[in-house]
């Protein structure tokens, strides 16, 4: 039986909120749940490749089936006359990326545009009476749109930052959000100056700034102005804490290896070499290196081919250091 609309949202307080609603009456509600920002998304893996790889990678590689059912809703599409994309404002990169995949694999599977039309607010803050007229303002996604998305996505997979910096060049904004994306994800590379990330030295500044403080405080600070997981803060500040040289201390130590070591109730102070990194005068990767994945780049070893340059605005590789 054909079902008018199927809703995809960026989650399930979205979701809920939609069910809420009576959306569900007519139609089907499914949640994109995966923070692409964080983990391994290397390009030429098909959908079902990329999304075993997604579960091993969230669930410590005990399991590779966590996306199943999400999947095999969207491979019945055909089965709706409307897809409505609820996939927030633009200054969420989470979305941005969810929002790319979708529209790209669309693309590849010849889904025609009058079918496809995009919600750009967050359905997870609205009360369930206001989501109707959002709703209501949902516009259609055009063939140009649907390009874009798909060059966003490749570059983002690339395993080189060249391809996501020219994007930047590019009129990529004709979907909206599109651009500052492709930044975010730019100054998440370590620093010429200091091998920190945007947020790893956000959240430095913030723990010299209050020492010693927790790590609620740390991450709430930074919760207040980005659209991003408190998971992928406790990565960050984790590559932080158990390494050779650390850069910040914490209480209750442990041996684990993993964000859930580290407790949103526990202290953290930075070290002398947390101080020096941070003031410029040591570098985090040189001292400790690095194992982190941007898109489908990985960055390995005790120096990256490539560093972003806060001066000159711009990814740079080693040989121009």
């Amino acid at each position: 039986m054909t079902k008018r609309t199927l809703h995809i949202v960026d989650g399930d307080s979205s979701g809920g909120t939609l069910r809420l609603a009576g959306f569900r009456q007519d139609g089907d509600i499914l949640s994109w749940r995966d923070a692409l920002y964080s983990g391994p998304v290397p390009e030429g893996l098909s959908l079902l490749q990329l999304s075993r790889l997604r579960s091993k990678f969230w669930t410590d590689g005990r399991r590779t089936t966590e996306f199943e059912k999400r999947d095999a809703v969207l491979v019945r599409q055909a089965h709706y006359n409307e897809i409505v994309l609820w996939f927030g404002s633009s200054e969420c990169t989470l979305c941005a990326l969810s929002l790319v995949q979708l529209l790209s694999w669309f693309r590849e599977n010849e889904v025609a545009t009058d079918r496809l039309c995009r919600v750009g607010i967050h359905a997870g803050i609205l009360k369930p009476e206001q989501l109707m007229s959002a709703y209501a303002k949902r516009q259609s996604v055009s063939s140009v749109q649907m390009r874009i998305a798909n060059r966003v996505w490749q570059a983002f997979r690339s395993a080189s930052p060249a391809r996501l910096s020219r994007l930047l060049e590019t009129d990529v904004d004709i979907l909206p959000g599109m651009r500052r994306a492709a930044l975010w994800l730019l100054r998440e590379y370590p620093g010429t100056l200091h091998g920190l990330s945007r947020l790893q030295r956000r959240m430095l500044k913030r723990i010299a700034s209050r020492e010693p403080t927790k790590i609620s405080s740390v991450v709430g600070s930074i919760l207040r102005t980005e659209w991003v997981g408190d998971a992928f803060l406790l990565d960050l500040l984790n590559s932080c804490a158990e390494v050779e040289q650390p850069l910040v201390v914490l209480d209750g130590p442990s041996k684990a290896r993993s964000r859930r070591r580290l407790k949103l109730v526990s202290q953290v102070v930075l070290t002398d070499v947390g101080h020096r990194v941070l003031s410029g005068k040591a570098d985090h990767i040189l001292l400790n290196g690095i194992d982190r994945w941007v898109g489908g780049v990985h960055l390995y070893g005790g120096d990256t081919a490539w560093r972003w340059d806060e001066g000159l605005s711009r990814i740079v590789s080693v040989r121009q250091r």
